[in-house]
């Protein structure tokens, strides 16, 4: 080289050239991977509705045992035992509801770092066991990635409201409405609204078939009141001159129907919506109610002298065998003051707390009077003074 120094003084400019060029492209891209990849993890609000709840953070020794509303962080585990239920609330207000004995993992609750970035919102929540249902909140600021995981698979969730079953032997999805796609072993099936599939342990998931046959019609009040309910006021004897209210709201990932009647303490009133069902029910063997409630106030205590008067109540109107008319009801309040008596339609419930309600099966509690014939279901409000809410109302027979 000595020899030829021209020759070196060119190599080391080109070697500085194609360094330059490298770092020119290398940066820049750099930068643009950086912008359109870096996330920033979200904390996910858990809600104790019944019971102790376990939770198990990323690296932690052991679980906490949970009777009251905390955060908690991407990694985390969260387990319901026999006697408890959670809520889990999103960064984006998707939702997440944990029946009895079930347990999941938060593997990912993040969003883009920045603006510029086109990556979606992403949640992915892994369902170890047990039954959970997920409403995925609809997109406002940024599009939503929603994935379920379970051992025999994974589903992707659009904007809707789902549930998820997990056992050793199969997993189960059912879309209540909205739409998922449901992969395991390189197979993907598409579920629409009133569809479900299963998925055993290393097989393809089933063709989808219809989810158990709905009786009430638009119990997530997505359409207007007209479609399905006839909404109604009673004073009665005793009652005053103030109507209570009846009006669609909606709630992060959920449209819910808000009764509401103020300014007349001291004297009755009752508001509601009935919807006739008409159905003969004689051929299933299963039939289970489910409903969310939210108590906002009641200046009545439980449900007044007679336990008649709850904030939010439940009314199932049938036929028995024998051709009589019948009903069950069931009643929700959060404050007895008064002690007055509850039994047997009150349940006690948390105060401004979404709660999952569910009957079990209504043709065996009611075995001595078994419906054999639906007629109507009417929700109402009862009492003086209320606030109160209801949403995902359903009756379902299988």
């Amino acid at each position: 080289m000595r020899k030829n120094p021209e020759r070196t003084a060119w190599t080391v400019l080109l070697s500085a050239f194609a360094a330059f060029c490298i770092l020119a492209v290398s940066i820049p891209l750099g930068i643009r991977w950086y912008i359109i990849n870096a996330a920033r993890p979200h904390k996910t609000a858990l809600t104790a509705i019944n019971g102790t709840i376990l939770v198990e953070e990323r690296g932690q020794a052991r679980p906490l045992a949970v009777t009251e509303d905390m955060e908690v962080s991407e990694g985390a585990s969260i387990k319901t035992d026999s006697s408890s239920q959670a809520i889990l609330t999103f960064f984006e207000d998707s939702t997440a509801i944990l029946y009895n004995d079930a347990q999941v993992t938060l593997l990912k609750t993040r969003t883009p770092r920045f603006n510029l970035s086109p990556r979606p919102d992403t949640i992915i929540l892994e369902v170890r066991r047990g039954r959970v249902r997920i409403g995925a909140a609809p997109a406002i600021n940024s599009p939503l990635y929603f994935e379920v995981r379970f051992p025999q698979g994974e589903a992707v969730l659009e904007e809707g409201s789902y549930s998820v079953e997990v056992t050793d032997e199969q997993a189960q999805i059912i879309v209540r409405y909205g739409q998922a796609l449901a992969t395991a072993a390189g197979t993907t099936v598409e579920l629409g609204q009133g569809q479900r599939t299963t998925i055993a342990m290393g097989e393809a998931p089933a063709d989808p078939m219809p989810a158990a046959q709905p009786l009430v019609v638009n119990g997530n009040f997505q359409q207007d009141l007209s479609v399905g309910w006839i909404a109604y006021n009673e004073q009665g004897v005793d009652g005053g001159e103030v109507d209570g209210e009846i009006e669609i709201v909606s709630l992060g990932d959920r449209r819910a129907l808000f009764f509401s009647r103020m300014g007349e303490d001291g004297n009755h009133c009752e508001t509601g919506i009935i919807q006739k069902i008409d159905k003969d029910i004689r051929d299933f063997t299963s039939l289970v109610l489910h409903l969310d409630v939210r108590l906002i106030y009641q200046s009545l205590s439980g449900g007044g002298f007679l336990s008649s008067e709850f904030p939010i109540m439940v009314r199932l109107d049938y036929k028995d065998p024998y051709g009589n008319d019948r009903f069950w009801v069931h009643g929700f309040y959060y404050q007895n003051d008064d002690n007055y008596p509850i039994a047997p339609y009150g349940e006690q419930i948390p105060r401004y707390v979404w709660y999952p309600y569910e009957s079990g099966n209504l043709l065996e509690m009611l075995a001595d009077t078994k419906p054999t014939h639906i007629t109507a279901i009417r929700i109402y409000a009862s009492g003086w003074e209320y606030q109160s809410m209801i949403s995902e109302v359903g009756l379902t027979v299988e």
